[in-house]
């Protein structure tokens, strides 16, 4: 399945590159970024990781098809969304995301969460949508709120960030009650 170009007003989200690793290094090991995400790898481990970005996406259930969110107006990697199947018999879509902190604040998510979600809605066949974050990450969970999505669960001590155990939000929307922005 070839990974889709889906250009917005401002952004371009594309295949991510080779060529992109030191911009998404600039980013995916920046603490504030990553404060509620995973904890921070060696740049080998980042780069593992990365090469797993690259990899021709089949739809299977756990693999991520990340797109890289590119200004059209510089060409700068800005940040990364995507999505995987949770699970392919329950079909749950899992949704992710994360941006430079530089670019916090100013509706690049929105904008590149609205047409990723558009397109999945468009391709992919699904039943629900899901995705999860830390309870303090509310840029996180406000951004899922957009597209119809409710609270559905809160895991307390869920998952370990290096020495500490963190409390986890699930989020979900029905196909039927999505918001298409």
């Amino acid at each position: 399945m070839d990974t889709p170009r889906i250009k917005t007003q401002r952004l371009l989200l594309r295949p991510m590159l080779e060529s992109d690793f030191e911009a998404y290094c600039h980013y995916a090991m920046d603490p504030e970024v990553m404060q509620y995400i995973r904890p921070i790898g060696t740049k080998a481990e980042v780069k593992e990781a990365f090469a797993g970005f690259q990899k021709a996406w089949l739809g299977e259930e756990g693999q991520w098809m990340a797109l890289a969110v590119e200004l059209i107006d510089t060409g700068d990697l800005i940040g990364d969304v995507g999505f995987r199947y949770h699970s392919k018999v329950h079909e749950q879509i899992e949704l992710g995301y994360k941006f430079h902190k530089d670019f916090h604040g100013k509706g690049y998510g929105s904008e590149a969460m609205d047409a990723l979600i558009a397109h999945i809605a468009s391709h992919w066949p699904f039943h629900k949508l899901v995705a999860y974050c830390d309870p303090r990450n509310t840029a996180s969970y406000k951004l899922m709120q957009r597209y119809g999505m409710q609270q559905e669960g809160w895991l307390k001590e869920h998952y370990k960030m290096g020495d500490e155990w963190q409390d986890e939000l699930v989020y979900g929307v029905l196909k039927s009650d999505l918001k298409l922005v």
